[in-house]
């Protein structure tokens, strides 16, 4: 049942897709077009968009494959502001955001927040996450596509406070993508940061 249902998700998403202009879509995503297909850089590889049956090359998981095609799909080329959100200050984002912002608490102070930084380091550049300097102890940037970047900010365990950590996204974040699929990237990136399995399937 639940596959037929996730069938019937890809499908309108690729339906929906045949109501651009690739040319369009190219420009509003920030990629490129050649070829008959979209050239997408997600997490630190180049994947292959066939249009118009939505077919990824080399293959992702297939939430990773909807949550591309929705963003192809959605892109409206709104510029990055450098202001970043919550998941749950995201438009229509408070109940499942905020589960979002909650589950990344927890999963940063009994997972992440205890690794050596070394380590974090590791696992996050697998994703091909850029390290930055922030006011937080560790700071990763994630690029889910050209236009949707996600920042990892964690604060590392003292004597007085347990690890905490957030996940925050460019305000122009919903111009993208919606909160549905805002989360799905965030559970992606936390499946693999863990290595959990409930998404990248």
């Amino acid at each position: 049942m639940e596959n037929r249902q996730f069938e019937r998700m890809l499908e309108a998403a690729r339906s929906r897709l045949l109501l651009h202009v690739p040319k369009e879509i190219s420009e509003k995503a920030g990629v490129r077009y050649e070829n008959g297909a979209f050239w997408v850089r997600t997490f630190g590889r180049c994947v292959e968009v066939q249009w118009p049956d939505g077919k990824i090359t080399p293959p992702v998981s297939k939430w990773h494959t909807l949550t591309l095609l929705h963003y192809l799909d959605l892109a409206d080329g709104t510029p990055l502001t450098g202001r970043t959100i919550t998941f749950s200050q995201y438009k229509d984002g408070l109940v499942r955001g905020g589960g979002l912002d909650r589950n990344v608490e927890l999963i940063v102070r009994r997972d992440l927040g205890v690794l050596p930084r070394e380590e974090l380091a590791r696992r996050c550049e697998t994703l091909g996450a850029e390290l930055l300097p922030s006011n937080a102890d560790f700071c990763a940037r994630f690029d889910f596509a050209p236009r949707y970047p996600v920042w990892l900010k964690v604060w590392f365990a003292d004597e007085e406070f347990p690890a905490s950590g957030r996940l925050l996204v460019d305000e122009s974040a919903p111009s993208y993508l919606t909160i549905e699929d805002a989360v799905t990237v965030g559970a992606l990136i936390l499946d693999e940061l863990t290595g959990a399995q409930h998404w990248a399937v």
